[in-house]
């Protein structure tokens, strides 16, 4: 039976001349004074504050500026209802008179009741409109409008929809500008016959729509209706600007109803429904919106960092020149061989130089073992592989002497077992920090099972996909010794009485786990052999499965088939030491 890489020569332990260099290049690396660290800390303590200060005053000028927006759209619905409120009386008084059939009166009916309508309106309407069927005026408050043909966009909506209008800006055809329309259809014997109309003074609106947001400087304000006409309401008379696509899109959103907002150009664009054919559209430049001057919004939180800034400088001043200095004065002629204080020196106390003396003096000795320390252990590795690899040529010898099957087995367990230890403590003096490269460990130690146990079962080979993660050297032992028992257990008896097959070794590192000393890792074992039954016999090899994953906190768990699969999961930290 091949013998594997058991006999391989384990690595001499590295020389004591390595330890005697590390404090030496300890020694050389820069190293910052106690002083120039607090500068460090106490700039980044600056920093830090003065980044929240400034955060601070964003945040403030971007939660008034919200504020000012919403203001100005509260205002902006505002208008449009007052607007409404008056389209919705008038609407109300046509419909009215609608029903007071004032096409059965005659012309001079139709006109008294329609003069006597017009007193009790509100203001807003300027004149009343009765209409026959043809488009022509029967009855009107506007002298000499009677017998003329009207033309406008309201009564063209009513004669083609059937249905009231209440909002087109317009009265084309009857000598009238500045207007909005209102009118309802008349009917006689449910086919329509003509329509009632009023015309609304857009001057009169003005002035009910110059109350509340006047207080908004250079706000203004259009209605615009359904047909695309548009007209003046509030500030400086002039056309409407053009309207940003978004402008439209936040109107037709569901929030807030029956309004939106958009900004574009460094203009702010408001719009609010007065009717369903008519809705008011209202501008506001961006700076009006704004908190203020920059220099208002971040004053106060300003002031305040400067205060703690000035407040932390003097602190730490005092702390330097009353601690730091001192101290630093005293270890720069302690080390240049000068008297600790010169005579008339009021420096440090004699207390702080009997506390630098006895520093100089220990710390020769603390390197000097810290050197021994790593000499020592170094050897005791050394020892430990070689005695391991002694162990090792023992047992083989010993299993040359057995017939007993099962005996056997016992033996190439226990030699499985040594061989995972030491292959881990082979590699101990590569990795950094007492780490173990736990993919070279698993690596090496199933190639040698692959040499050894290939030929007991019907196994093809083992297939490796490891990646690269270091571990403590407890950790990598016990691993390689987990895995020992996981592959051994699949090379001799997942194919019996099967075709060939393979095993399958993937180790996966983890992030690291929140307060652990490093990355965990996955490591899964699985072949595509027959598979173990659902309540396998549990024998010695799982018993010191569960033992290793006890001692290093692991879990295992074992995955649907075809085939048998292990996945131990290590969720990273120290090991027992």
């Amino acid at each position: 039976m091949p013998e594997g890489p058991q006999n391989a020569r384990l690595p001499a332990a590295p020389e004591a001349g390595f330890a005697e260099t590390r404090p030496d290049a300890r020694d050389a690396a820069p190293r910052w004074s106690f002083g120039q660290r607090l500068a460090l800390a106490y700039g980044a303590v600056s920093l830090l504050i003065i980044l929240c200060a400034g955060a601070f005053s964003a945040w403030q000028a971007s939660l008034l500026t919200t504020r000012s927006e919403e203001l100005a759209l509260a205002e902006t619905r505002r208008l449009a209802e007052r607007v409404g409120g008056t389209l919705a009386r008038a609407a109300q008084g046509i419909a009215t008179l609608a029903v007071a059939e004032p096409l059965a009166r005659g012309a001079e009916g139709c006109g008294a009741l329609l003069n006597a309508a017009h007193l009790t309106m509100d203001a807003e309407i300027r004149h009343l409109f009765v209409t026959g069927p043809d488009g022509r005026v029967l009855c009107a408050t506007l002298p000499g409008a009677a017998g003329r043909l009207a033309d406008s966009p309201t009564l063209r909506t009513i004669q083609r929809t059937g249905r009231p209008a209440n909002g087109l800006i317009g009265e084309a055809g009857l000598g009238l500008q500045g207007v909005i329309g209102v009118g309802h259809p008349l009917r006689r014997n449910g086919q329509p016959v003509g329509a009632v109309t009023a015309a609304l003074s857009v001057e009169e609106l003005r002035g009910t729509a110059a109350g509340e947001p006047a207080a908004i400087p250079g706000l203004r304000a259009w209605l615009l209706d359904a047909a695309g006409g548009s007209l003046s309401l509030l500030g400086p008379q002039g056309p409407i600007p053009a309207l940003p696509e978004a402008l439209h899109a936040s109107f037709a959103a569901p929030q807030p109803v029956g309004a939106g907002h958009a900004a574009h150009g460094g203009t702010f664009f408001l719009k609010a429904r007065v009717t369903d054919d008519l809705t008011l559209v209202a501008t506001l430049p961006q700076h009006m919106l704004r908190a203020g001057a920059p220099l208002e919004v971040a004053l106060p939180p300003l002031l305040l960092a400067l205060i703690l800034l000035l407040g932390m400088g003097a602190l730490f001043w005092a702390v330097r020149r009353s601690v730091i200095a001192p101290l630093e004065a005293a270890a720069r002629r302690l080390e240049a061989g000068e008297p600790l204080l010169p005579p008339g020196d009021d420096g440090p106390p004699a207390e702080v130089a009997g506390l630098l003396r006895r520093l100089a003096a220990t710390r020769t000795s603390r390197d000097d073992a810290a050197a021994l320390r790593d000499a020592l252990l170094a050897e005791a590795q050394h020892r430990i592989r070689d005695h391991l690899a002694l162990v090792a040529t023992f047992l083989r010898l010993q299993e040359r002497q057995l017939s007993d099957h099962a005996a056997l087995q016992a033996l190439r367990a226990a030699q499985g077992r040594i061989l995972a230890i030491g292959t881990s403590y082979e590699m101990l003096d590569d990795g950094p920090g007492g780490l173990v490269s736990l993919e070279g460990v698993l690596g090496r130690l199933a190639r040698a099972l692959a040499a050894r146990d290939l030929t007991e079962g019907n196994a093809t080979g083992i297939q490796m996909d490891l990646r690269p993660i270091e571990v403590p050297a407890d950790v990598a032992v016990r691993t390689a010794l987990i895995m020992n028992e996981l592959v051994t257990n699949a090379l001799r008896y997942a194919f019996i009485g099967r075709a060939p097959g393979t095993v399958r070794i993937v180790l996966r590192p983890l992030a690291p786990a929140e307060g652990a000393a490093g990355a965990g890792f996955t490591l899964l074992v699985s072949d595509n052999g027959a598979g173990m039954p659902d309540q396998p016999r549990r024998g010695l090899g799982m018993t010191v499965v569960d033992s290793l994953l006890r001692g290093i906190d692991a879990r295992i768990e074992r995955l649907p088939g075809p085939g048998t699969a292990f996945l131990v999961t290590w969720a990273g930290g120290g090991g027992e030491g």
